[in-house]
């Protein structure tokens, strides 16, 4: 049985040699792994945090989650991969990796911002049977807060638990359907890892 971990960010193309991205670098999810080991783990990175990557953007993540459920062996899911919330376009042009490259010349331009759609519903919805791991990250939100938008997450994707992390407070949960962790980073990782132990 295997526990598929994701991590890094996306890039969602916009023009040639511009996009919008949602900036991550592979940190959380390489120590997990490390800590898991390859006899149980499998890391999928994206480009951002791996150069060697194939998956830059969040169709390229979307597609290695197909594949990672619909493998049998497949027993968890950490999505700690940072997905880039919206996709950009500027006037009428298709934005694509290699559609039309703006000018600076050209002057201020505006861009019209549309939401992505969400992958971690995905996970439940095709294998319920999958234990997953959702992360939820705030800037300066109250532990209230973290929990609000954790258990709200928990309520629209069904994820067994949730990492809930906030970049400016810098305080961490461990969300559950019914209960919670709370306390330093490191601590919380502790707790995950024998929640995925446990699979095992």
């Amino acid at each position: 049985m295997t526990i598929h971990i994701f991590g890094g960010g996306t890039v969602q193309h916009v023009r040639n040699h511009m996009g919008l991205c949602a900036p991550a670098y592979g940190t959380t999810a390489r120590n997990l792994f490390d800590l898991l080991g390859p006899n149980i783990a499998r890391l999928h990175l994206t480009r951002m945090a791996d150069y060697q990557s194939s998956m830059e953007t969040n169709e390229d993540v979307a597609a290695r989650l197909q594949e990672v459920l619909a493998d049998p062996a497949t027993r968890a899911v950490v999505f700690n991969v940072a997905l880039c919330d919206y996709e950009g376009k500027i006037g009428d042009i298709e934005s694509g990796k290699y559609a039309q490259r703006l000018s600076s010349r050209e002057g201020a331009q505006a861009m019209t911002l549309t939401p992505t759609r969400k992958l971690l519903q995905l996970v439940k919805a095709t294998r319920p049977d999958v234990f997953l791991v959702g992360f939820k990250t705030t800037a300066n939100a109250s532990t209230r807060e973290q929990h609000r938008l954790s258990l709200r997450q928990i309520d629209e994707t069904a994820a067994d638990v949730v990492f809930a992390n906030d970049t400016v407070t810098r305080h961490n949960l461990l969300v559950f359907p019914d209960g919670l962790y709370m306390g330093e980073r490191e601590g919380m990782l502790d707790e995950l890892l024998k929640e995925l132990r446990r699979l095992a």
